[in-house]
């Protein structure tokens, strides 16, 4: 409906990591475990032209022919893809949850998250881990400052702020959206839904990544084509099995 009312639905930016997290995702609402596993953690042999990857790229490419994606967002980094949402200009941007607190203070607009349909699997992680350098000069100054964050009071200030913290009281997070938002991460990391990122599995794949995914949008280069680019940079960086 959005695109018989001459509006481009989807903010995407080809440029960057928009692009490659939509088709990723795409790959994802087909795909298991087992399949993340062999992608990301070289658990088993990854085939780029499986029914799952094979779906996410050809879906892509037929969402930019339907016009669910602008021809003109190959160009676009993440900035630009963002802004298409704040402004209004496109309805729907599929992000992750560092976009929260911006959206609360730019949006103009009713708006809300939620999980991507009929998928189990999402991009994304468990977050980063604290670590103090052996060698370091100010080890207390750390720990102080690790108990300070994660106290609950920071914690809980975290969560109605946008952020997903990991121990926050969950009666204490009294905004509507951030609940939303954290009852879904929750939700996801409870049920093993949580698939990392496309570019982390080798060195160097974020670019080919968006190479690839630019010539999609441009039509420069078919599903097949770009499948097969991206096995042989794969192979390429991967552990050797």
């Amino acid at each position: 409906k959005f695109v018989d009312e001459g509006v481009t639905p989807l903010a995407n930016g080809g440029a960057a990591y928009p692009a490659q997290q939509y088709l990723y995702q795409l790959a994802l609402s087909k795909a298991d475990r087992a399949w993340v596993d062999s992608y990301q953690l070289y658990k088993g042999k990854t085939d780029f032209h499986d029914a799952a990857w094979t779906y996410g790229a050809q879906t892509f490419s037929d969402w930019v022919k339907k016009g669910y994606f602008s021809k003109s967002s190959s160009g676009q980094n993440e900035e630009a893809a963002g802004l298409s949402f704040t402004s209004g200009k496109a309805p729907i941007l599929f992000s992750g949850s560092w976009w929260y607190g911006r959206f609360k203070t730019d949006n103009k607009f009713d708006w809300g998250t939620f999980r991507w349909p009929d998928s189990n699997l999402t991009l994304g992680s468990g977050g980063n881990l604290w670590v103090v350098p052996k060698g370091s000069k100010n080890k207390d100054l750390a720990y102080d400052f690790i108990d300070i964050t994660m106290s609950k009071k920071i914690q809980n200030l975290l969560g109605n702020s946008g952020g997903v913290p990991v121990a926050a009281d969950a009666s204490a997070i009294t905004d509507p959206q951030s609940k939303t938002l954290i009852d879904d991460f929750n939700t996801l990391s409870k049920n093993d839904g949580l698939a990392f990122y496309p570019d982390w599995p080798v060195p160097g794949f974020y670019d080919v990544l968006v190479s690839g995914t630019q010539k999609l949008i441009t039509g420069s280069e078919k599903p097949g084509g770009y499948l097969s680019d991206l096995q042989e940079a794969y192979d390429k960086g991967a552990p050797k099995q």
